[in-house]
């Protein structure tokens, strides 16, 4: 009933029509060639669309007026240019090509790209419109073939791998903490703002040699290379308040964002499944500093985030409910430079650090963690001509974990720190305009008895304008994970093969990816216990094999203001890991992953809708009750969730989003006692979400100059 009345709250605003206006006309280079897949779209607005082979585009609007259509294509030059809108109207646009960029090998098995991109797969706002994601990035990607996330943790995976194999990077230098904090099958979030992030690169394998220490997948995110326009902006909402403030020079840019939550209100509203102590609670603020010249770019970039939350869940072998406390406090600083050279040459050179101090209170027992992380970063890029380009550089990574364990009885102290040196090159070759070779190795050591040497290779043919094939190649080796290097951190490192196809169907305004994987294990981490702990004994010598198909489809042409994108994966996952007692398919990972996105937008009330549906098949797990091992399976899991975006006028939106509008009631799986009961019965606890679903609702301001800018970017 509540979210009803919510909804009938929503509907109130009277709806007002506005006299479309049809906006066309034609993206050129100077000699006259047409541009192909550029973007053209009415700034602070959702109105757009891409050229075609011709370079030719056509759009409607409801707004009129002075706006500004801003138009930009891979390797080429942004341009801005004023209009006046009144009833029909035909542009002539020409760009200039971009001699700085270079241009990436036009499909690579196994990466996702977000942005403008001919080959990108979602748009930045398609981050957060899309109904479910909740303005989280992980989340979004979740609609992606090949990617799932577990209800009861929100963390990442990626064809079959846990979430340890997948790394974070801001500007290609890692993230050690990139998730919130969270205990007890409470769902994490991505630490960052999604609005901060211009772009993004999803690798579900088959990755570029520039990046390491992952076995399944890197996510990429960049943030923009322009200088920010100052403006304000304002946000309240059902789990707390927003606000951020840009301030912009001549060369240079700083803005600040500053948000905090407090769920408190909202638990007494939406019923939950905890007996909550200390309702969640987030403070945090975030800096971005640029620079821009004519031959450099400077981006400076610091979040500091406080948590703090404590509740009580019933414990199994306690028998009873069982207090959960955590504090946690989390600095990140991320600094790039970027240096156009003399004949086409580029040099960037960057750093970060990462600083988490983190306790853990359950029961009797309390466990602080400290975690340092720091990564420095040099590369060298040559684009030789417009069929040879390459690129070179170094990194170095250093991690250092140190954690004690108190109760009544003991106290241990424990950790490791580590280091990771690498080199790596890879060139790009293009050969008859059509085939595109990319080569690349990676080299790592950690300065004391381990090191590897990684091939890459990635090879894509272009059949013609719209259809498109690759195959990907690649050898990946990973550290010790962090929650046993802790214990054990001298383990050999775990090692994958990617073999990956893809067949790529590409027209204006629609998207098709096949793509059939394999990925072979060795050198998997093994212990002897339920749960890796100080006293477990560990080993390397697990194994396993993935296969699976991912299909994606994407349209925004068949059906007026409509798009829609259907994602499915098959995953077929045998591993020998953990406490595993043969290979078999994790207890993480689901055979069949399925989801619907479709968004509407309605010009006349200025409003998108949002609709998407997921459907994961049952995964297996262990009942030490029946015979043999990970012998039972849980039910199939299905979500619908819906968004809706509504400008109330061009610089206040009112957003709202609900998941679950069926109330399904998912399990994630069991929880038995460690020990059986006098009958030889182990007691079980079915693993739930925390709520049904999830509601917000929220106010978006911005205040400007350019009466034109607002928040859309945020939602």
């Amino acid at each position: 009933m509540r979210i009803l009345h919510i909804l009938t709250f929503l509907l109130l605003p009277i709806l007002c029509f506005a006299q479309e206006s049809t906006i066309s006309g034609i993206v050129l280079l100077k000699s006259k060639k047409p541009i192909f897949n550029a973007n053209v779209f009415i700034e602070g607005s959702y109105d757009g669309a891409n050229t075609d082979s011709l370079g030719r585009f056509s759009f409607k609007t409801s707004l009129s007026g002075a706006q500004q259509i801003n138009v930009t294509a891979i390797g080429y030059q942004s341009k801005q240019q004023r209009i006046q809108i009144h009833d029909s109207l035909f542009l002539e646009i020409i760009l200039q090509a971009d001699e700085r960029a270079i241009e990436e090998v036009v499909v690579r098995a196994g990466q996702f790209k977000v942005g403008s991109q001919a080959n990108a797969v979602l748009t930045p706002l398609d981050i957060v419109t899309t109904a479910g994601s909740m303005g989280n990035i992980i989340a979004a990607l979740d609609k992606l073939p090949g990617a799932q996330i577990a209800g009861e943790n929100g963390r990442l995976m990626v064809r079959g791998g846990d979430p340890s194999e997948t790394q974070t990077y801001i500007n290609g230098l890692r993230v050690a903490q990139p998730y919130t904090a969270s205990a007890n099958g409470m769902p994490v979030r991505g630490r960052f703002s999604p609005f901060l992030f211009k772009g993004t690169s999803f690798s579900t394998g088959g990755y570029s040699a520039e990046f390491g220490n992952a076995l399944s997948s890197i996510l990429n995110l960049s943030t923009d290379l322009n200088l920010a326009e100052a403006k304000s902006d304002i946000s309240i909402s059902t789990v707390g308040l927003g606000l951020s403030n840009t301030q912009r020079w001549k060369n240079s840019s700083l803005s600040f964002n500053g948000t905090y939550t407090n769920l408190a209100p909202y638990l007494k509203i939406i019923d939950q499944r905890l007996e909550w102590i200390k309702p969640y609670q987030q403070a945090n603020a975030e800096a971005i500093f640029r620079n821009k010249g004519e031959k450099h770019f400077f981006n400076l970039y610091g979040a500091f985030t406080f948590e703090k939350f404590a509740f009580k869940d019933y414990d199994l072998n306690y028998d009873q409910q069982v207090r959960t406390g955590i504090k946690e406090k989390n600095i990140y600083v991320n600094s790039n430079y970027l240096r156009y050279l003399p004949h086409n040459w580029k040099w960037e050179l960057g750093g970060s650090f990462g600083y988490s101090d983190k306790n853990l209170v359950y029961y009797n027992f309390e466990i602080p963690t400290e975690e340092y992380s720091s990564h420095i970063k040099t590369v060298l890029r040559k684009k030789k001509s417009s069929q040879l380009q390459y690129s070179f550089g170094a990194e170095h990574f250093f991690q250092k974990i140190d954690e004690q364990f108190h109760n009544p009885d003991n106290h241990y102290a424990y950790g490791f720190d580590r280091q990771l040196l690498s080199g790596f090159a890879e060139t790009q070759y293009t050969a008859f305009s059509t085939l595109f070779l990319t080569l690349g190795a990676r080299y790592s050591s950690d300065l004391k008895k381990q090191q590897s040497l990684e091939p890459r290779a990635a090879l894509g043919y272009e059949i013609n304008a719209n259809h498109q094939m690759s195959v990907s190649y690649g050898l990946f080796h990973q550290q010790t994970r962090e929650d046993i290097a802790k214990y054990r951190a001298d383990l050999p490192w775990q090692q994958a093969q990617h073999y990956i196809f893809n067949y790529t169907f590409l027209r204006k305004n629609q998207l098709l990816r096949l793509e059939l994987f394999q990925k072979d294990y060795s050198q998997l981490l093994q212990y002897d216990s339920p749960l890796p702990t100080y006293s477990s004994h560990y080993q390397s010598n697990g194994y396993g094999t993935v296969r699976g198909i991912d299909f994606f489809w994407r349209d925004s042409k068949t059906f007026k203001n409509f798009q829609y994108w259907i994602s499915y994966s098959y995953t077929d996952a045998n591993k020998l890991e953990r406490n595993y007692q043969a290979a078999v398919q994790p207890d993480y990972v689901a055979k069949h992953y399925f989801s619907i996105v479709a968004k509407y937008w309605y010009a006349p009330i200025r409003s998108q809708l949002s609709l998407t549906n997921s459907f994961i098949s049952g995964r297996p797990y262990h009942d030490p009750n029946l015979a043999g091992f990970m012998q039972s399976k849980t039910n199939g899991q299905n979500d619908l969730s819906f968004s809706w975006s509504y400008l109330l006028s061009q610089q206040k939106i009112l957003f709202f989003s609900v998941t679950n509008i069926l109330g399904n009631k998912p399990v994630y799986g069991y929880q038995y006692r460690s020990t059986p009961d006098q009958n030889g019965h182990f007691a079980s606890k079915a693993i739930l979400p925390n709520a049904k679903r999830f509601v917000f609702l929220g106010f978006f301001w911005t205040i400007s100059k350019n009466k034109k800018d607002n928040q859309l970017d945020n939602l």
